[in-house]
């Protein structure tokens, strides 16, 4: 956060930063809708509480009609969506909190931030707000929630993003990159198997500079990685916008002479 933002504008978002939740509750109860408010950054007080993983402040921030209560403080019900204000009429109206239209800057909802941070608790409570978040929702860059899982390697929230919540591992972002490319390039055996057996993943697509899985997986290093692909199914004689193959891109020659080996052991001429 800026710290040259004007601080009684932010208290709510520095405090939802770093975990005040007596002063949070008490902005909340002076003013619900501070809630939804907005810094320079077009960030919500949710987005910090949920960078920072203050379970009790995301659960306040979802529900903040209920910061009159101390169930909401121990693990009240965020289903419970929104506030309420009092029109001229006298009568109370809901103030939906919604996930997805609380986008930052860049188009971050708190959602791709827990997707990020890793914290499955505060993403299924996340999950479980009413109404629920899109899973496939895009950010101005086009990466998805399941995008940011994969890239920090964050297995237990990929998984429960595809097989629990159907999030689709076939999303493109702006770089004409799937997750199974970002988990090519990390490196990671389990989840390559899970975004091919359960989300189906395409092992032979092709990013915007015409690399496939194969070649991310053997230009970063992994060529154990580039051996499961082509056990997989993928195809290793793939060439790129340059005319290379994922084995002419190898990091270095070491990497290159295994893979090679690998394939000449599965009887895969190259």
């Amino acid at each position: 956060m800026d710290e040259d933002n004007n601080q009684q504008d932010f208290e709510i978002h520095r405090a939802a930063l770093q975990g005040e939740i007596l002063i949070v509750k008490g902005l909340l109860k002076s003013d619900p809708k501070l809630a939804i408010s907005k810094d320079n950054d077009g960030r919500s007080p949710l987005h910090w509480a949920v960078s920072s993983q203050h379970t009790e402040i995301v659960k306040l921030l979802l529900n903040p009609s209920s910061v009159d209560t101390d169930s909401s403080i121990s693990g009240g019900n965020s289903q419970q969506a929104g506030t309420t204000t009092t029109g001229g009429s006298g009568k109370k109206k809901s103030l939906v909190i919604d996930i997805d239209e609380l986008t930052d800057e860049s188009g971050w909802t708190p959602l791709h931030i827990a997707c990020s941070v890793g914290n499955l608790e505060i993403f299924e409570i996340l999950m479980n707000h009413d109404p629920k978040p899109d899973v496939n929702l895009q950010t101005s860059t086009g990466q998805t929630p399941l995008h940011y899982a994969v890239s920090k390697n964050n297995y237990p929230i990929c998984e429960t993003l595809i097989v629990k919540y159907g999030a689709s591992a076939r999303i493109k972002d702006k770089r004409g990159q799937y997750p199974i490319h970002r988990a090519a390039s990390i490196g990671s055996t389990k989840l390559i198997e899970l975004l091919v057996n359960k989300g189906k993943s395409q092992l032979n697509s092709k990013d915007n500079s015409s690399w496939t899985p194969m070649h991310h997986a053997l230009a970063e290093g992994h060529g154990d990685i580039g051996l499961l692909l082509v056990k997989l199914g993928a195809d290793p004689k793939v060439k790129d916008s340059d005319d290379k193959t994922p084995l002419e891109v190898s990091v270095d020659e070491k990497v290159a002479k295994f893979f090679k080996k690998g394939c000449d052991d599965e009887g895969i001429e190259l």
